[in-house]
């Protein structure tokens, strides 16, 4: 008897953290890049729908395309900004981001101590 009920309860607890799960899907985004001048480069990615959801700049190195300056991330289906981060020629200098409501911030040195 014993040993039903904790196979119940086993499978219960099991099945609801597999419910709790989210999927979550990568889309492909379309990109527009603009030469402003010299090494910097304007990119917009656009949704299926046209909105944009990401903004930056890029710094071209050689042949690569580095982050630089200021890069905005959009909500999903929304105008409200997410996350704005600064680079200098793709180094990450500074990052902020809005998690349920709540606006949290990352300088140069915090990112360096997590890496």
């Amino acid at each position: 008897m014993k040993t039903t009920f904790f196979t119940l309860v086993f499978a219960l607890i099991f099945s609801s953290t597999l419910f709790a799960q989210q999927t979550v899907t990568n889309e492909k985004h379309e990109r527009v890049l603009t030469h402003v001048s010299q090494n910097i480069f304007d990119v917009t990615f656009f949704d299926s729908n046209g909105d944009i959801v990401q903004e930056g700049q890029y710094w071209k190195e050689d042949k690569k395309f580095k982050p630089h300056g200021t890069w905005v991330l959009y909500g999903y289906q929304s105008n409200e900004v997410v996350t704005v981060a600064e680079f200098d020629k793709g180094k990450q200098l500074s990052i902020q981001t809005t998690i349920d409501g709540e606006l949290i911030s990352a300088n140069k040195s915090l990112l360096t101590a997590k890496k």
